[in-house]
């Protein structure tokens, strides 16, 4: 796991090396193991890539980046891990390649030197990277198939191209303006995150996951290609029992992936079933002990899932850890995640104390069992949104209105946010797509409008996005649930839990690894039709729970879900109360949004403080805190 910065352009190589100097230096808790940059000539442009290296395989100097290939001067750095390394290498070893040190790195620039960039299919991993093809004379820039690694590129009307880990590398080279884009702003008022590939910067976007794109000397770059699709739906005719087995196999194989490593390792251990089933899987297939880490709120009544961790870690047979945090603690290291926050998000102060927690105690890897509610559907949308969709179908005769009335007064016991939730999604009509967004949707469409946003006038599509012909990707016909899986894991996993589990993650230097999201199981599940992964009247996540039935208890079986939540509503009540006063003056005194739509929430929440209110006005305080380090980083990138 690393940080990367690199600049491409017509540029002088002091000009460069202080850039990338700037770069490296605000991403250095990526990467505090090693560092390393190299500036190119070619003509009257240079190319500088850097590295930040959080050494965790291979931990000798043969590791260091930027990687130059001796036989050809191609270049490489590289963000991630190659999980299938050491297959790839034994590929390359019998075309007689020959390799000085063990580190994935060297297999992936090998790789792209004898298979060009076809070698991303062949990859099992997370991923960001940019390749200096010496022969070709361009850089390749590419990202995993999921997005779990970040790269940020500088939009086309920058001169030459600069691109990194983060966000605030950008901004401390000086090459971007800051100029906040209001189509991002839009898609993280609407979600709590900032929908890609927009950022919240107007001239920054995020190159998209599983694509590819090559860069020239001269900085122009060319539009990015898709090297990943979702696979195509195949017809199952296979046993019950032998897709489960299948599945068994392919579970197993992605968690002894993942258990590669130099460093100390362990498990993420909640009380729910995905982190279990990784747990599981991971002493089935380790020789050694297995450590799980599970971080623990000590009085923080129905938060703590310490007891059914504990009993979960001596079932499977790990060696458990459980940290305790406390309350004071947890609310400080809080505002140590809005410090570390690379864009706004209403979600992952938990991701950054459990990551600040396990790093502590001397972890630098850690499994999670992120992604599998995405991929084997786990959510309630997979069942309510195709429902809603066929029961607003057979009423679409009704006005939106009446609709909405209907729906605010069956949803009269619950509170005032879920009503009008429900409302604006009878007014939404049966498309699949736009419920689902409604469903996930922060701030209602009319707290936008109060705001002084609106997707029409941004330029968005009706559900705060970049109009980009994607649906069809993401559609398959006759398949509601699969449909709303694609989405999940495509916008809702994508833009809010992957990227706070990096940022979060990396704030720490520790490497998150989510064996649920191998490339192999993922293809492998979204080519299955619903009924066989969610078959009628069964739970979810039906087929994780029969591949791993052995690993739970019926305790867990039976529970509902939930996961390791902060009482961030309490603080904001409490000992948060003047910074939460404070970033929302911050918020107002931009001008970005109106103060009157501030109020508005904030009086929401204010009403009812032990409701679902709070988080709206938790995504303005980290928006307000958010804008008001970005100053901060305008200044420093200024000096």
């Amino acid at each position: 796991m690393c940080g990367i910065a690199g600049v491409i352009g017509p540029f002088a190589p002091e000009q460069a090396k202080a850039w990338m100097s700037s770069m490296l230096t605000v991403q250095r808790h990526r990467g505090p193991d090693d560092q390393g940059a190299e500036i190119m000539r070619c003509g009257q442009n240079v190319i500088g890539l850097g590295n930040l290296r959080l050494a965790i395989v291979d931990l000798s100097p043969l590791g260091h980046q930027p990687m130059t290939n001796p036989d050809t001067g191609d270049v490489l750095v590289y963000n991630g891990e190659i999980y299938n390394a050491v297959e790839l290498r034994g590929e390359l070893e019998s075309a007689g390649i020959r390799f000085r040190g063990r580190s994935d790195t060297e297999v992936l620039m090998r790789a792209l030197e004898r298979y060009g960039a076809e070698c991303l299919d062949r990859l099992r991993g997370m991923f960001a990277m940019a390749f200096w093809d010496a022969r070709r004379q361009r850089v390749l820039l590419s990202r995993d198939p999921l997005g779990i690694k970040p790269l940020y590129v500088s939009s086309e009307r920058s001169r030459g191209t600069v691109f990194a880990s983060e966000i605030r590398a950008l901004v401390a080279s000086g090459l971007v303006r800051t100029e906040v884009d209001r189509r991002g702003l839009a898609g993280y008022l609407a979600y709590g995150a900032v929908q890609e590939p927009l950022t919240m910067l107007a001239d920054v976007r995020s190159l998209e996951p599983g694509s590819r794109a090559w860069v020239d000397p001269d900085g122009r770059r060319e539009a990015s290609v898709r090297h990943w699709h979702f696979p195509d739906r195949t017809a199952n005719r296979k046993h019950a029992s032998e897709v489960v087995e299948e599945g068994r196999h392919l579970l197993g194989q992605a968690v002894r992936r993942h258990l590669i490593s130099d460093v100390p390792i362990g498990v993420f251990l909640s009380s729910g079933l995905d982190s279990t089933a990784v747990l599981g899987l991971a002493t089935r297939a380790s020789t050694d002990p297995v450590h799980s880490f599970t971080v623990a709120l000590p009085g923080a009544s129905g938060m703590d899932e310490g007891v059914v961790a504990a009993r979960t870690s001596k079932r499977l047979g790990s060696l458990h850890h459980e940290i305790p945090v406390t309350s004071d603690q947890a609310m400080r290291w809080t505002q140590h995640a809005l410090a570390a926050m690379d864009q706004p998000t209403m979600d992952g102060m938990n991701t950054y104390i459990v990551s600040r927690a396990v790093r502590e105690a001397g972890l630098v890897v850690a499994l999670t069992g992120q992604g599998g509610d995405e991929v084997f559907g786990g959510y309630r949308s997979f069942r309510f949104v195709p429902e809603a969709s066929s029961l607003l179908g057979r009423v679409s005769f009704l006005p939106p209105r009446l609709r909405a009335r209907i729906a605010w007064a069956v949803a009269i016991r619950r509170g005032s946010v879920a009503r009008s939730k429900a409302a604006e999604m009878a007014t939404a009509g049966s498309d699949l797509h736009r419920l689902y967004f409604k469903f996930r949707q922060l701030l209602s469409d009319r707290e936008m409008a109060s705001l002084g946003y609106s997707a029409s006038a941004t330029g968005l599509s009706p559900t705060y996005h970049v109009p980009d012909g994607d649906r069809g990707r993401l559609e398959v016909p006759g398949q509601p649930a699969r449909t709303v899986g694609r989405l999940e894991t495509s916008y809702y996993l994508g833009n809010t839990l992957l990227r706070d589990a990096d940022v979060f993650g990396m704030a720490n230097s520790i490497e998150i690894r989510p064996p649920l999201l191998d490339r192999d199981l993922v293809d492998w599940v979204f080519s299955l039709d619903e009924q066989t992964l969610l078959p009628s009247g069964r739970a979810g996540k039906h087929l994780l729970r029969e591949a791993c039935r052995g690993f739970f208890d019926q305790a867990q079986l039976d529970s509902p879900k939930r996961g390791f939540q902060l009482p961030i509503s309490e603080w904001m009540m409490g000992p948060l109360r003047d910074r939460v006063q404070d970033s929302l003056d911050v918020l107002r005194s931009t001008q970005l949004v109106l103060p009157a739509g501030i109020d508005m929430v904030q009086r929401s929440f204010l009403a009812d403080p032990t409701g679902s209110a709070w988080s709206r006005t938790w995504a303005l305080v980290t928006l307000g805190h958010w804008l008001h380090t970005l100053k901060g980083m305008q200044a420093g990138a200024i000096r």
